[in-house]
């Protein structure tokens, strides 16, 4: 029996599910089952970090110097650390907008690395 902790609503039910039958008890919610098979079979999870912005001569100081990004996917668990060195080698230039795909399938999985905040050369 392996045990966890459901991260799908703030109830945080402790689950305990079997490792052959992926049969999973202590959910209070469907959601609850679905989580727990799914964590023994194939862990998945959203990736959120943040990228440098590079400077642009022309817009003086005013950019920030990160802007936020995620996966637009749950990715593998196990590419997680690949996922995020190819995070930490991007530099981005405004304009960006929400939404647009910085990396296109991230560590060779289907997922994008996406903006999640939009970046002018004027704010």
């Amino acid at each position: 029996m392996k045990e966890l902790i459901c991260i799908t609503c703030p109830k945080g039910c402790h689950l305990k599910v079997d490792e052959e039958t992926f049969a999973v008890t202590g959910n209070s919610c469907p959601r609850g089952a679905v989580y727990g098979a799914n964590e023994l079979r194939d862990p998945v999870r959203v990736v959120t970090s943040t990228v440098v912005v590079a400077p642009v001569p022309s817009a003086g100081t005013n950019l920030p110097r990160r802007l936020p990004v995620k996966t637009d996917r749950p990715i593998p668990k196990g590419k997680m650390f690949e996922v995020m060195a190819e995070i930490a080698k991007l530099r981005v230039k405004p304009p960006v907008k929400v939404g647009d795909i910085l990396i296109s399938h991230v560590a060779g999985t289907d997922g994008n690395v996406v903006a999640t905040k939009e970046l002018t050369s004027d704010k």
